[in-house]
């Protein structure tokens, strides 16, 4: 298996929006859906499934997730067949690991771009030295939190539970790290880590939930995880939209996922159209 590098053109593909995407992205969550059967924006998350093997470097002990950069351009349409194409932009170090840096791109039957992603995904450089990964702890990070919640307008508080089931339904009964503990061991976890798509999906349906239609058709999201979450944490997702707005057209806020005792699952910038 050959290193990623930069400009690598990624495998073009098709992502079909159907019942039983949506059923199990609804159940996975937890979460009911809209009463209108509209299409939630963060179902696109599973659009980058079949590009792992293309960005990944040869040893994959210990991946995570680091970043996700989305803008949002159109509604997403039930039982719709989108083309999907990619590009690996940037391979960057952070810490003791790898970033691959790359980007998907959703298209309608005309190449109108629908929804673009930046992933951000990251590896180790050197293998471990034991059976387990060694994560910093939540404390001397941004995992106790250190920010300043900024002035403005709160909204969120969805909270729940995510369960071993939870995920098992929303990764559609596929045996992988964040299902099985038997696979989270292989790659160096002690147990199961919640996948990034499930805990970024919820900040997705606050966001919806609070800017409504424009979410969808002119988001814009900037989200970095700073801790994993495990299987059975209790995550409440938090906004604020700011009362000081950079730029005059764009509705701004401020998200962050939070655990029990305080540690951060992540951070997020986003921003409608005004």
């Amino acid at each position: 298996m050959a290193d990623p590098y930069i400009g690598k053109s990624l495998s073009t593909n098709r992502f079909t929006i159907d019942d039983t995407l949506l059923s199990d992205y609804h159940a996975g969550l937890n979460l009911e859906a809209g009463p209108n059967g509209g299409v939630p924006a963060m179902v696109a998350t599973g659009v980058d499934n079949g590009y792992f093997a293309e960005i990944a470097f040869p040893y994959q002990i210990g991946h995570l997730w680091m970043r996700q950069e989305w803008e949002l351009r159109q509604p997403l349409q039930r039982d719709y067949g989108y083309h999907v194409t990619g590009e690996i932009t940037d391979i960057y170090d952070k810490r003791d690991r790898q970033v691959v840096k790359y980007r998907v791109d959703l298209l309608n039957d005309d190449d109108e771009l629908v929804v673009r992603t930046y992933h951000h995904q990251s590896f180790l450089r050197e293998r471990i030295s034991g059976e387990s990964v060694q994560l910093r702890d939540p404390t001397k990070k941004p995992g106790a939190r250190k920010f300043i919640v900024p002035d403005g307008e709160r909204f969120g508080g969805l909270e729940t539970t995510i369960t071993k089931e939870m995920c098992g339904i929303f990764f559609h009964g596929d045996a992988n790290y964040h299902t099985d503990d038997d696979a989270a061991k292989e790659l160096g976890f002690q147990r199961v880590v919640v996948g990034g798509r499930m805990t970024m999906a919820y900040a997705g349906t606050v966001l919806e939930s609070y800017f409504g239609d424009a979410w969808a058709k002119s988001g814009k999201l900037d989200l970095k995880f700073t801790n994993p979450c495990w299987c059975d944490d209790l995550v409440t997702v938090h906004g604020v939209e700011l009362a000081e707005q950079s730029s005059p057209s764009r509705r701004e806020a401020f998200l962050w996922m939070q655990k029990p005792d305080k540690s951060i699952v992540y951070v997020a910038e986003a921003s409608v159209a005004a």
